[in-house]
């Protein structure tokens, strides 16, 4: 955000001392990365509770996400797949000419499947990129064809393609097209699981990288750190994944927040009482519009 200082969040853990009675130590930081918006939203939430909450704010967000482990794997999943949108590379438009017949036979297969030719031909590119054989004389020999007067349009992948004009380029100039009909033709000739291949290659795009700009450090404790580590291990994720989406399940449901993270910080029994009856007389304050 323009002219936002980013603070550093976990603060409340530093000087705890029988000087400052009511908070206890919570562990060593963990240093944590988010996007800028959602590490902004948390200030703005954790200062509206009081000073110093962003750290007790985070492990509030992992206590909560530790204790529902059942719908992490469908959060993970929904993550996952949004970011994945947000960081698509546009596909490109490649033009084939076919013979009339080859053109037909490609448009029934995608009818057939209940897909389209731009998916075929992203499995075809696929296919061939990943295992290419013998390609080099069917493709000199399919630059010789005669007869392709229908252009059929498809839509790859970027990556797919510059593959694709380098692997045809070693033979030659202006061979990449005819190295696109050999990859589709050996789709037409040989299927094989269609079906499985539209659903676990069609879809895949070029992604670009994620990029999580803001850091911040976070005093965990162990046990919290080892519930984490367990459940990341036990749904194919890691640590920093999962702390963000229990800050990004935080903000879209915060429910009764300002008390669970002020039972974070004062989690000793000693002076709890005078030290919450103090943060609401300054929550008060704060509140207040001045005279």
């Amino acid at each position: 955000m323009p002219g936002h200082n980013m603070r550093t969040g976990g603060r409340e853990e530093r000087g705890m001392t029988e000087s400052r009675p009511g908070r206890i130590p919570v562990g060593d930081p963990i240093a944590l990365r988010f996007d800028p918006e959602t590490k902004y939203r948390l200030e703005e939430m954790a200062e509206g509770i009081g000073p110093r909450r962003f750290g007790a704010l985070i492990r509030v967000a992992c206590r909560r996400l530790v204790t529902q482990p059942k719908a992490v794997s469908t959060g993970l999943e929904e993550a996952r797949r949004l970011s994945a949108v947000r960081r698509a590379i546009p596909l490109v438009m490649l033009t084939l000419k076919l013979e009339p017949d080859t053109a037909q036979k490609f448009t029934v297969l995608a009818v057939e499947y209940d897909t389209t030719v731009s998916a075929l031909m992203r499995i075809a590119l696929h296919r061939v990129l990943e295992t290419p054989g013998r390609y080099k004389h069917p493709m000199l020999r399919e630059a010789e064809r005669t007869g392709l007067s229908d252009k059929v349009e498809v839509m790859v992948n970027p990556s797919s393609k510059q593959q694709i004009w380098r692997l045809a380029g070693r033979h030659g100039d202006k061979l990449s097209t005819a190295l696109l009909r050999v990859a589709l033709r050996r789709l037409l000739e040989k299927p094989g699981d269609l079906a499985g291949d539209l659903e676990a290659i069609a879809p895949l795009r070029d992604l670009r990288p994620e990029i999580y700009s803001a850091r911040v450090n976070v005093h965990f404790d162990a046990p919290l750190r080892d519930r984490l580590d367990a459940l990341a291990a036990q749904v194919g994720s890691d640590r920093a994944e999962l702390m963000r989406l229990a800050a990004q399940r935080v903000l879209e449901a915060p429910g009764m927040i300002e008390q669970a993270v002020n039972r974070e910080i004062f989690r000793s029994e000693k002076n709890r009482a005078h030290l919450m009856a103090r943060h609401v007389r300054r929550q008060a304050r704060r509140r207040t519009p001045p005279d």
